[in-house]
């Protein structure tokens, strides 16, 4: 991996890093902050809801415009955006607060991801592609840590609202970085092809023939890869926000402290970085079908084996390979999608399937407030399995496919 792809990878990293640590941060928030603000489990589970809706329309608004303004502006806007969300919500008085707050940090949050997605692909050389986009997606593990880290270390002495502010201060940096990223040169081809040409040959990218779409074309030309990648993310969040945002609560449910319920928090977090690195080194060996569906399978048994758990290290070892399989199947399903459609519907198509797992971010964690966790995470292992399935059987393999 040459320097400049370092850089770029640096740049989008950071940025998906702090977003991570948001996003997970909540449930611990939940936790801290119910005493201080009163929560009951119905605004608890309201909070988590208007986090996700805000994703959502985040994931549809910004992926739409990073094809029809280019990717950079709206990698920087959403980042701006989620940094000035969390510090806001650190000045929280009342569940209604938290709730309006967070709304307005998914935006940010729900329409980062898949612009920082597209544009790592569309920089990427074809035979590193999928690789680069997985390690991007590595850094929502090192996100994952640090919330845990945070609620482990800091929450218990600082409390939670001074994490926050800090956190909001110290992601503003991302945006210094992210000013040296150039556009995506593909999007550039149909508006400025020799600045495009300029910095496809910087990035080792090949410039073939770019046509124009619309947006209609989703559910027209591109309708069956369309619809099957909607469903995968879809199943996809629905189980792991289901289960991740929830998962403090489940390890506390089994009468642990809130120390400990964070420690072990903190230890299952950690098999993430190498479920990331493996998926990394399988999408590039055996491709995006086979792959996808080996980590869906791993984390429906680990979500079985979780909620059968007799002892602590069972426990243990059962969220050691949740954590392991699941982020490994993000980073694969982020590096799939943004090659399944042509340069000026990419955002778009991410941005749609982003939002299709910003709905079943909504549902999955609604689950547990009304079954109980064993029957919820039986719930997340039926969607994976299906996921998986259904994507090994009918997605088109593109690990091949040239996107320029």
């Amino acid at each position: 991996m040459d320097r400049r792809c370092v850089r770029l990878l640096a740049s989008a990293g950071i940025g998906w890093m702090f977003d991570a640590m948001d996003v997970l941060l909540l449930s611990y928030i939940l936790v801290a902050a119910a005493g201080e603000l009163g929560l009951s489990k119905g605004e608890a589970g309201l909070v988590i809801l208007a986090n996700n809706v805000g994703m959502l329309l985040g994931a549809l608004l910004f992926g739409r415009l990073a094809d029809v303004w280019g990717r950079k502006p709206v990698f920087m806007t959403t980042l701006a955006i989620y940094s000035a969300g969390t510090g806001l919500t650190a000045l929280a008085g009342s569940a209604s607060d938290l709730a309006l707050l967070r709304f307005f940090t998914g935006l940010g949050l729900g329409g980062e991801l898949p612009v920082a997605a597209s544009l790592m692909s569309e920089l990427s050389p074809t035979r590193y592609r999928g690789r680069n986009v997985v390690l991007l997606e590595s850094f929502w593990s090192l996100g994952s840590i640090l919330a845990a880290s945070v609620a482990y270390f800091a929450f218990p002495r600082l409390g939670w609202r001074i994490p926050l502010a800090l956190l909001s201060l110290t992601a503003l940096y991302a945006l210094v970085l992210r000013s040296a990223v150039p556009e995506s040169p593909l999007w550039l081809y149909l508006r400025d092809p020799q600045r495009a040409y300029a910095i496809a040959q910087t990035y080792g990218v090949q410039l073939g023939r770019v046509e124009r779409h619309s947006a209609r074309e989703l559910l027209a030309g591109y309708r069956s890869q369309t619809l099957l990648l909607w469903a995968a993310w879809l199943l996809l969040a629905f189980g792991y926000y289901g289960a991740f945002l929830w998962l403090p609560a489940m390890i506390a449910k089994r009468g642990f402290g809130l120390v400990a319920t964070f420690e072990y928090s903190l230890i299952m977090s950690l098999a993430q970085l190498p479920g990331y690195f493996t998926a990394a080194y399988l999408i590039e060996r055996i491709g995006r079908r086979p792959s996808l569906l080996l980590f869906f399978l791993g984390s429906a048994a680990s979500a079985i084996a979780f909620a059968a758990a007799p002892n602590v290290g069972w426990l243990l070892a059962s969220g050691i390979a949740l954590n392991f399989f699941n982020l490994g199947a993000w980073g694969l399903i982020y590096a799939y999608t943004p090659e399944s459609f042509p340069s000026d519907l990419r955002a778009t198509g991410m941005g749609s399937s982003g939002s299709m797992a910003r709905v079943g971010m909504i549902i999955g964690p609604l689950l547990p407030t009304y079954l109980t966790f064993s029957t919820a995470l039986a719930a997340y292992a039926a969607a994976w399995l299906a996921a998986g399935a259904s994507i090994y059987l009918f997605g088109k393999e593109t690990k091949t496919t040239k996107i320029e």
